[in-house]
């Protein structure tokens, strides 16, 4: 009896379990983005809408440098951790991940990020009613748009503003070079990208 209980539960994890390996790397990135939206956006989000009484810029870039580390410790052995489509991108670009695995991953970083916001405008919720009388504005004292986003100043146009995200973008992403060789001391993620 015991041996069909074992065969059992053997054949139900196995059941379970993703085959594919672009399956589990997809999968991993919706995983990791989300991960990171939820506890990233929450730091920004308790920050915001407490005014400042329960955290501050310091606890937003720790807790979202954090939210990162985490997210990149989940997925980094299935996927690589991009959770980042220009890292994606830019792996494809230096020869690190196939291009027919591009749009996977893209769209799964899509879906992360998009199901994260909902969830987190779904905990806070209750706040963002409340903290300008029900309205969800994107400027002013009581703007709650940039807890889910960026907005670039008023004074930057668009050239600075692409100008800024692309030299950010060029400085993080070819960290590794051309050769990607940025994760050469942990095999588990050199061999994933």
């Amino acid at each position: 009896m015991q041996a069909d209980e074992g065969e059992t539960r053997k054949t139900f994890k196995h059941r379970l379990a993703l085959k594919s390996s672009l399956a589990r790397e997809t999968v991993s990135e919706f995983l990791g983005t989300f991960i990171m939206i939820v506890l990233g956006c929450g730091c920004v989000a308790q920050a915001v809408l407490s005014r400042g009484i329960f955290g501050g810029i310091v606890t937003i870039n720790v807790g979202f440098a954090m939210a990162v580390v985490m997210a990149i410790y989940v997925t980094g052995g299935v996927s690589g951790g991009h959770i980042n489509p220009a890292v994606s991108f830019a792996m494809c670009l230096f020869g690190r991940m196939e291009w027919s695995k591009l749009p996977f991953y893209v769209g799964a970083q899509f879906l992360g990020a998009f199901a994260g916001s909902a969830v987190l405008f779904g905990i806070y919720y209750d706040a963002l009613m409340s903290f300008a009388g029900g309205k969800l504005l994107t400027v002013g004292e009581n703007a709650t748009a940039h807890i889910f986003a960026t907005y670039p100043a008023p004074y930057l146009s668009l050239a600075s503003a692409f100008a800024d995200q692309g030299w950010k973008s060029l400085l993080v992403d070819s960290c590794g070079g051309p050769l990607g060789r940025c994760c050469h001391w942990r095999s588990c993620l050199y061999a994933a990208h």
